[in-house]
């Protein structure tokens, strides 16, 4: 298993789709996840400090599991199949739990918790994006990265 990083949530033109971008630290490797408006909407909000008037969905998970005096320990993203990816909550008890790979990614942004891949997984589903020197200014690796986004689509991503 591979330590991802969250990297941020994109807009998908012109479907106006969610993608979910998570980069693994050592390489220049990103596993992109499309995900609905609402988990987009509630790993922004967390990513971005904001707390609602009333706890949202994931964060409700999370005072169940303080309640049950457990913890998230880490989110594992296991398997990929026709670009659906699946994950497992991993629990303080033991305890593994199926999860929607999008409401993992939610609860582990919540939980301040690792997020980990499948070699599999990312052999299937990660991009590699490589930049043409050592030296190239990070704008213009933003610049090739946008360019990869608008042209990927999920069937890319099918087994």
């Amino acid at each position: 298993m591979f330590e991802l990083e969250f990297a941020g949530i994109r807009i998908q033109l012109p479907s106006n789709q969610p993608l979910l971008l998570l980069k693994h630290p050592g390489r220049n490797l990103y596993l992109p996840l499309w995900i609905g408006a609402p988990e987009a909407s509630a790993i922004a909000m967390s990513e971005q400090g904001l707390t609602p008037p009333r706890p949202m969905t994931h964060d409700l998970m999370i005072n169940v599991f303080e309640a049950m005096k457990v913890q998230l320990e880490r989110v594992e993203i296991v398997s990929v199949d026709n670009a659906i990816f699946t994950a497992e909550l991993v629990l303080s008890n033991g305890l593994r739990i199926d999860s929607r790979s999008s409401d993992a990614v939610a609860l582990a942004v919540r939980a301040h918790c690792p997020i980990l891949c499948t070699d599999e997984v990312l052999q299937t589903a990660g991009v590699a994006i490589e930049s043409s020197s050592d030296e190239e200014p990070p704008e213009e690796q933003m610049r090739e990265f946008r360019e990869f986004l608008d042209n990927i689509d999920p069937e890319d991503f099918s087994t």
